[in-house]
């Protein structure tokens, strides 16, 4: 017996010593509201913030299509000197300088489409970034959601089992009482030591995995896990799996991201036609020249329209067309299959939101029952109707039931949510937070030192 009691004592200080270690972190006044969680996770991401400057660099595309029909200009300056032996005429060397500049500007006039056509699948591609950027925040988000309700779950069922070790610990006591009396065996007390010893155990698990989901929560949040507040299922989720696929459809960003790419694969091919196509082009030219010990100085002005067109058209270039009439079959093979699974991505999320719901109204009903039956059982044991172990039976039933009504309330609610990202509208708009909303058009450049030159400086 008194090893018994070295080994409660010892389960019991792990235990203590876990649960001083939880409370470490500072609580905050008040409860933190999912949309709480998610303002910060949003803030504090770092792969939202690459994703930004990743939009950023794919919309210069833009900018780099529309060079093709803009002024360019040159400026060309030199400056040489010249000896030259004239020993035979005055008996040494004669020097002669000579200074030269000119300055052109060039424009293409005409390039049969080729420029529009480019600038076109550069907002294409432009389109497929920012519905890239959105799949990005739709994941972000999930993932500040599931931690939210993980520390929320992972407390309840530290909670729970809390208090199974306490009702194991006051039937050990009976226990002991009823062995001395002669109305238990001492096989009702080890099964107590055993499932005592077993609920000790799996309190230090449960409190190790509480610790994972704060730290979790901390990692994306940048916040210590205060008090959390339990979310509500988002309002209007959709009846049927037809309406869920329609919003998908619609809005969901993997499928705008390759409609997009279809689009930019489409266009290729008319730019490859139009690159083999003649070109108009208008060049001014301005020049000078100034040499000493002669009279050979000049300026000169010039105009020059240049008309192009390819002569030959290589294998290279048959052979990139096929490439791009491929690449553009694909594109579509793509998006057919992008929309084949997220169909199956929305059914299966409503399936199993729906699931959830039904398995929580199942499980309401067995804690009931449960109760009942454990309550029961403890009145047929006083009377000797039952054993102890029929109790500790019909209590561990209960306590059973209540692990997983916690377990069935958060599946219930992540469901809901990764359903709402299966029909592409898990956006900060949904939790109020307008202000979240970043207009990726509105992110500045990166900042120039030589505007009229190369615009980045390393290092800035």
């Amino acid at each position: 017996m008194g090893q018994s009691r070295t080994m409660f004592c010892g389960h019991i200080l792990c235990a203590v010593m876990l649960s001083s270690i939880i409370v470490i972190s500072p609580l905050r006044l008040g409860a933190e509201t999912l949309r709480d969680s998610v303002s910060a996770g949003l803030d504090n991401s770092d792969v939202l913030a690459a994703k930004q400057q990743s939009f950023v660099a794919t919309r210069q595309a833009i900018g780099e299509a529309k060079s093709g029909k803009e002024i360019t200009g040159t400026i060309t300056l030199s400056d040489s000197e010249l000896l030259r032996d004239s020993s035979s005429v005055s008996g040494g060397f004669k020097k002669r300088y000579s200074r030269s500049g000119s300055l052109v500007f060039s424009k293409t006039l005409a390039d049969f489409g080729e420029t529009d056509l480019k600038v076109d699948a550069a907002r294409h591609s432009v389109d497929a970034a920012r519905a890239d950027y959105s799949s990005v925040e739709q994941s972000v988000i999930l993932s500040l959601i599931t931690a939210h309700l993980d520390v929320i779950a992972a407390r309840e069922e530290a909670s729970i089992r809390k208090s199974n070790i306490a009702r194991l610990s006051a039937q050990r006591d009976a226990a002991q009482i009823r062995l001395a009396n002669g109305s238990a065996t001492p096989s009702d007390l080890a099964e107590t030591d055993a499932r005592l010893a077993r609920a000790y155990s799996d309190e230090i698990l449960t409190a190790s995995a509480l610790i994972d989901a704060e730290e979790t929560y901390l990692s994306l949040t940048g916040l210590s896990a205060g008090e959390l507040a339990t979310p509500i299922v988002p309002g209007d989720m959709p009846l049927t799996i037809l309406a869920a696929e329609q919003s998908a459809e619609q809005f969901h960003p993997d499928i705008l991201s390759v409609i997009a790419a279809e689009k930019v694969a489409r266009l290729q091919f008319p730019i490859l036609e139009a690159s083999v196509k003649p070109t108009l082009g208008l060049s001014l030219s301005a020049s000078a020249l100034d040499q000493t010990a002669t009279s050979a100085d000049k300026e000169e002005l010039s105009a020059t329209l240049t008309f192009s067109t390819p002569f030959l058209v290589t294998n290279s270039t048959r052979s990139l067309a096929r490439k791009t009439l491929s690449s553009h079959n694909q594109s579509k093979f793509d998006v057919a299959e992008q929309k084949r699974k997220t169909r199956l991505a929305v059914r299966n999320a409503f399936r199993a939101f729906h699931a959830s719901q039904g398995q929580l109204d199942a499980v309401m009903s067995e804690i009931t029952a449960a109760q009942l039956l454990a309550e029961n059982a403890a009145i047929e044991v006083e009377f000797g109707v039952k054993t102890m172990l029929d109790q500790l039976d019909a209590e561990q039933s209960l306590f059973d039931a209540k692990l997983r009504m916690a377990q069935t309330k958060q599946a219930v609610l992540l469901n809901a949510f990764k359903l709402v990202q299966a029909m592409g509208r898990l956006s900060p708009n949904l939790f109020d937070l307008i202000e979240k909303n970043i207009d990726l058009d509105l992110i500045p450049e990166p900042s120039s030192r030589y505007p009229y030159m190369l615009p980045i400086s390393v290092g800035e």
